[in-house]
Parts: structure tokens; sequence; C-alpha cells
């Protein structure tokens, strides 16, 4: 594709000399966040057919809502068989679970968002347990397991507890003991299961068995819950956007507030207190209530201070003994399986009320609560967004690398990410695709020391020491964007001034306030004076 610019391709081939003597020091790199698997199988059909990559993320985004709704419809009327008011229930607590607070905080996210996988985990723990401890009910545990393993890694962890915890607590209610059949079934398919997961998810074993990679206690306790979350919705929110201000769940001084916004909602709460406030509760609202607050419990993560001491809490086992939990930062995303306690509990509540009022009341009752719960619920929405203005043009620089750059080119954008904005190599990620070139920047959950020091040295463009680091990993071209610098308390003019007067540095596309792109030139003998010294005493 062209884009009105007929400049010859460089001559990388001295480049590609330098990539040979120093390959990629980190070759999994995607280990370091989450592998998507499950979702980018189903957005792939839409990438294939239209080659937008954004096009595949919302349509998989928008489904995690639908899904997510569906699931928790399908396991409450698994939990009202032939009730009264059993399908009003389940599709309140349905809406409830798709379109919690939680979710919306985390519409970026789509790990996160990916929450349909957990009302099914339990829809077939029920099936299982209860109609006969059938096989093919645990093959489909385990099936949902996994795919909600392979959709993010958090809620994987996190699943596999509920699981056992579930088992556990529903074997206590019924007082009933673990059968053979448990073990006779659970052993082979759990084990076939932990299998194909362990074969698919080896980079992340493997990184998380190095040491140094579990985040620091600390770390994991700045992550946690705490109780403001309760009363906060994120600003997007129609009616509640002003409680993060209001309640001290703002990005000031790095707090981690898009994972604190974890307001259940009045009307579900109330509704659930009122399942389990009742003069008999039943066994199903008791094994509910027990499972959230066991996670409730430990989404407080490993620490708290109390009385001005240090105080260990229930999660620190998990963080110090189970594998793979010290790898999680962030405990308060545990309030995913609260939330669907939650919407359980209010659904049972709800039915119980419907049931009582009966005849005109109880329509009327359903579409009071229901008003209110959507109003606590709505999110403000862009209308503007939604303006058909076409398909976005490129900026020129971008457009310059879809028509020149191959898979093979290497490009490096600056200023990199900051505190002042932490999801600045996103959209730039994503707009790597146009072409598929290799980009030197990136974003994920966890990012190794490496990354710093080679953002600290990238960031001082154009110096010498900047150009030679970019030499070195072999780097045809960098995008500069200017208006970012200032972000960053920094001049992006001066630095463009700078570049300009660079002799190996050429201007190949952009300017008048875009983002502005460079050729880096190969000074004579680069590939001898970069190769590695051995190479060189060989020589």
């Amino acid at each position: 594709m062209e884009h009105g610019l007929d400049l010859p391709r460089p001559d990388l081939r001295a480049r590609d000399a330098v990539r040979r003597e120093h390959p990629p020091s980190h070759p999994d790199a995607l280990a370091h966040t989450d592998l998507l698997l499950t979702s980018a199988l189903l957005a792939a059909p839409f990438f294939l057919l239209t080659g937008n990559a954004l096009l595949g993320f919302n349509v998989v985004m928008l489904l995690t809502y639908v899904l997510s709704g569906y699931a928790t419809y399908l396991l409450v009327r698994r939990l009202l068989p032939g009730r009264p008011y059993a399908a009003q229930a389940a599709l309140f607590a349905g809406a409830l679970y798709a379109f919690c607070p939680y979710k919306l905080a985390h519409v970026s996210q789509l790990n996160t968002m990916t929450t349909n996988w957990l009302p099914l985990i339990l829809l077939f723990m029920h099936r299982y347990l209860e109609d006969g401890r059938r096989p093919r009910d645990l093959l489909l545990v385990a099936f949902f397991l996994s795919l909600n393993a392979l959709s993010g890694l958090y809620y994987g962890a996190f699943a596999a507890l509920m699981a056992v915890l579930f088992f556990v607590l529903w074997s206590l209610l019924n007082r009933e003991t673990p059968k053979v059949r448990d073990l006779l079934y659970g052993v082979p398919v759990f084990g076939l299961a932990a299998a194909l997961l362990a074969a698919l998810l080896w980079p992340y074993l493997a990184r998380s068995a190095q040491a140094g990679h579990a985040w620091d206690i600390a770390n994991v306790a700045y992550y946690s819950f705490e109780p403001a979350a309760l009363l906060t919705s994120p600003p997007q929110s129609l009616l509640l956007g002003w409680t993060p201000e209001a309640f001290g769940i703002t990005a000031e001084e790095g707090k981690p507030a898009y994972e604190l916004m974890l307001y259940p909602g009045l009307a579900a709460s109330l509704l659930a207190a009122y399942a389990l406030l009742r003069r008999s509760v039943s066994r199903t609202e008791a094994l509910y209530a027990a499972l959230g607050v066991a996670f409730f419990v430990l989404s407080w993560g490993p620490l708290t201070t109390l009385g001005g001491s240090v105080v260990s809490l229930p999660y620190r086992l998990l963080y110090e003994y189970v594998p793979g939990f010290g790898s999680l930062r962030v405990p308060a995303r545990m309030w995913a399986i609260v939330m669907l306690c939650v919407a359980v509990l209010a659904a049972l509540g709800l039915r119980e009320i419907l049931e009582r009022l009966g005849g005109r009341r109880a329509p009327a009752v359903l579409a009071a609560v229901s008003f209110v719960a959507a109003l606590e619920f709505a999110p403000a929405l862009p209308l503007d967004r939604y303006l058909d203005r076409g398909p976005p043009a490129p900026e020129p620089a971008y457009a310059y690398l879809a028509g020149r750059a191959g898979e093979d080119a290497v490009v490096v954008e600056v200023p990199f990410a900051s505190p002042a904005d932490p999801f600045r190599e996103t959209p730039r990620m994503y707009r790597s695709t146009h072409g598929f070139w290799r980009l030197v920047n990136g974003f994920a959950s966890y990012m190794p020391e490496e990354y710093w020091q080679r953002r600290s040295i990238l960031n001082s463009f154009p110096d010498a020491r900047s150009l030679d680091e970019m030499r070195r990993l072999g780097v045809d071209y960098v995008m500069v964007h200017p208006e970012e610098y200032a972000e960053d308390g920094a001049d992006g003019r001066e630095v463009i001034r700078r570049a300009e007067r660079e002799p190996s540095l050429e201007r190949v596309a952009g300017g008048d306030g875009e983002a502005v792109l460079y050729e880096v030139s190969e000074p004579e003998g680069a590939a001898e004076r970069l190769a590695a010294p051995g190479e060189q005493a060989r020589k």
C-alpha cells in the first residue's frame, strides 16, 4: 500500500548482522502479560475478515457482557428449579453481574472483563455434586476451568481456588464426606486438564519459577481491597461518577484506582441481606454467603495495618505457599467472585419477595427494583464516539511505516510510558498491527528490569548513548511524539531540533504537531563495532 511517498527502502543487511549477533534478551516477552488465548480465538475471524484488530477486541469485549449475564442466568435457574419468579430473578442476577461497576472500571482490560466462565464452573459443580456425580459434569467443570485459565491467569488461579472452596463448603453444609468416585474421576480429569494447561502455559510457569519474579508483598498489599472501595463507582458512572473523588479512590501517588471501584449496588446488597436475614436460610444461600465472605476476606490481601501494627491476613498463605499466587499483584480482583455471590444472593432474595407479594404487586416491585439497580450501574455513555466519522486515517508517520516498513523493521517510539501516562504504549502496540513491524516499546503487567534501563537510555534521545543503544537493538526507525514530552515536564520541540541536527537521522515522515518519523542510518563499520567483544578479538 502506497501513501504518496516514493522513497527507497533502506539497506538492512548490516543491521541484520547486528541482530544475529545480539538476539532479543526476552524471547518470551508475551509471557509478561496474560495469554488471552480464548479471547484471541474469538476475535480471530473478525481480524481475518477485516484486518482490524480493534474491531475484534471490541466484539469480544461486548461478548463478555452477554456471556457473563447469560451464564449467571443459567446458574440461578439451576438453583431455583420450578420456583415461581425464577426466570425474573435469574435475569436480574445476570444483569447485575454483567453490568456491575467492577466490570465498568476494567473495561479496557479484556482479561479482567472475561468473567463469563466463573458462573459456568459453579453451575457444573452443582450438577456434579447434586445429580449423581456424573463424570461428564466433572469433565465440563475441568473444561470451563481450562477456558477460564486460558482467558486470564488471575481468574485461572482464583477459579481453581473457588472450585476447591465450593466443594469443601458444599460438603460441610450438606454433611456429605467426599466419595471414592470423586477421587477416581477427579484425578484423571483434572490431571489431564493440568497437563494440557502446563503445556500451553509453560512460558508463564517457567517465568513464575524464576527467582525475583514474585511481586513484593508490600506491592501486593497496596493493590488489595480497602473499605472505601465498597462505596466507589468508576468515573464513567452516570449517577455515581463523583464517588472516586469523594472517597479518595484516585490515581494520585500511583494508587491503583480502577482496581478499587467495587460498589456492589444498594439494591443488590439489600436483596442479598434479605436472603440471609430471614428466619430460614437455605443451604444454597448459606453456601454462596460463605463463598462470598471467604473471597471477600482474601481480597484484603496479605497484610493490613491494625492499631499501628502490620498484621498478616489469610491471603498471605496463598502468597507464600501456593505456586503462582506470588505472581499475582491484585488481590482486589477476587471481587469478580464476590460480586457473583452477591448477584446470586440478590436473585434469591428478590424471588422470595416476589413470591410473598404475588398478584399485581410483584411486577411493580420487580420493575422498581430493576430501575433502581439500572440507575446505579448505568454508565455515562460518550455519545459523540458513536457518530459515524468513517475509518480514522493514520498519522503520516504511521502511514509511512504501514506502506514501507516490513515485518522485519524495528521501530522505537519516544518518549516511553511514564507515571504521568502509564498506558502510553497501548495505542502504539495497536498501531503496530498496521504493518506488524517489530516494536521495542511494550506494556505488560510485569516489566523486567531491563525495560526500565532501556527506557532510561532511549528517553535521552537523540544523545549518543541512545543512538548507540538503538543501533545495538537494530532499530530502523525512531518515532518521536513531541507533544507527549510535555506530559513528562520536558520540551518535545527541543528534542525535534536536536534530532534535526543529528547526521545519522533522516526525517522521512510527520511533523507540524504530529509524530515525526526518522530513519536511523548505519555508520560505516557499525556491524563490526557493535559485534560481541569475543568476536572482535578473533578478528
